[in-house]
């Protein structure tokens, strides 16, 4: 072999082996079976595009391929880990749309950050149409915000500097846009109040409140429905995980970050008393809770079993004690789902609630109220991070 010749192949070794690792990837990709669900982040994945002409030509088949690649990258998550790793010890205190904070024990706390609402005025008009289409019934609305507006002062410096829309601002917007409607006020004070009662208000890894911080809502609620609010203690409540992982960590999948626990409140006199009725697949329990869960990534779906279209539950022992002099024993939910881990709550005081979830359920709510004229308390309850977008509330009525 001629020695110009070997100086070329030494010179291109590392071409040659970039060539073999690329190839080696390809192959891999290839014959790696595909994913359908993620159960890191709870939901499914992109599939491999339908090829046709039109998709080509109108850039849908690059765009749904371009998706395809994200979804099934082989060790996506290990590679996401090992990114965000990198950008932290770079003194990034944001990433992938998530806030690094350091909260009242000293623990890494994820926050998601809130994004400026574009249909505040589709949301109050939907809400007010809806209501003006009931025949009877007290309707209460509570927009709950998210944890970085409960963890604002913890915020990095530079991060509160920056000029970004503040869900104080949204809540006080909806001062004075409904009709007909109670709109639950104070809901952020109370919370910042249980900082020092409480362990946490919100996860340190998940987008939803607690089963703490679902009880400081129910305090705020209680006066709107005319209910009194039945104390809770430490004891009342029950730790049955503590190695959950939610969505806002999924973001990250950073290991530094330590799981959160679960708590629920279950009454003692539940069992065998009380029966939840899942409409859509006509399961029946006498628990709010599929404990099953615990053994799976989404802990959270624990409450109320995930979502369903409409849950009807059923407690004949209620205590129906009233501020005023109604005896209203029958109570309506249209919610998302911070409203899971507070339903349970409100049991011991309705005989009959049912819980609505727009997202899923396609008739007509209004329509279903005034046919059932049983309901006397209607409650639509958001959280401020995803009610602006949510495909579920423009259906209601």
């Amino acid at each position: 072999m001629k020695k110009e010749t070997v100086k070329t192949i030494l010179k291109n070794i590392p071409v040659y082996i970039m060539l073999a690792m690329l190839l080696a990837f390809a192959v891999f990709f290839i014959v790696l079976p595909k994913k359908e669900f993620s159960e890191n982040e709870n939901r499914m994945l992109a599939k491999f595009p339908e090829l046709s002409i039109k998709k080509i030509s109108n850039g849908e088949f690059q765009s749904e391929f371009e998706n395809f690649l994200s979804d099934q990258f082989p060790l996506r998550d290990n590679l996401l880990s090992v990114s965000v790793r990198a950008s932290r010890l770079g003194g990034k205190k944001e990433i992938n749309d998530v806030i690094y904070i350091r909260d009242e024990k000293d623990r890494l706390r994820l926050l998601d950050v809130y994004k400026k609402p574009e249909n505040k005025e589709k949301f109050a008009n939907t809400v007010n149409t809806f209501s003006g289409k009931l025949n009877n019934a007290n309707v209460v609305v509570m927009l709950v915000p998210t944890a970085v507006n409960h963890y604002e002062e913890e915020l990095p410096k530079l991060y509160k500097m920056q000029e970004r829309p503040l869900e104080k601002d949204t809540l006080n917007y909806f001062e004075g846009q409904f009709s007909n409607v109670s709109y639950v006020m104070g809901i952020s004070e109370t919370l910042s109040l249980g900082k020092a009662t409480c362990d946490s208000m919100y996860y340190r890894t998940d987008h939803h409140w607690t089963m703490q911080g679902a009880y400081k809502g129910y305090c705020c609620l209680a006066p709107y429905l005319y209910i009194p609010v039945k104390e809770k203690t430490y004891d009342d409540f029950q730790t049955v995980s503590e190695d959950f992982y939610g969505t806002t960590w999924s973001k990250v999948c950073d290991t530094a970050v330590s799981p959160d626990s679960i708590e629920i409140y279950e009454n003692p006199e539940w069992a065998g008393n009380i029966t939840v009725t899942y409409e859509d697949t006509k399961e029946i329990t006498d628990s709010p809770y599929n404990k099953e869960y615990l053994n799976k990534k989404d802990k959270y779906s624990m409450y109320l079993n995930n979502q369903h279209s409409l849950i009807h539950i059923e407690n004949p022992n209620a205590d129906l004690e009233r501020t005023d002099d109604s005896e209203h024993s029958s109570l309506v939910i249209i919610k998302d789902s911070y409203a899971n881990s507070l339903v349970p709550l409100l049991i011991d005081q309705y005989e009959t609630i049912w819980v609505f979830d727009p997202r899923y359920y396609k008739g007509s709510i209004s329509s279903w109220i005034n046919e059932h004229k049983e309901v006397e308390d209607v409650l639509i309850l958001y959280n401020l991070g995803t009610m602006d977008d949510d495909r579920g509330i423009g259906a209601i009525y």
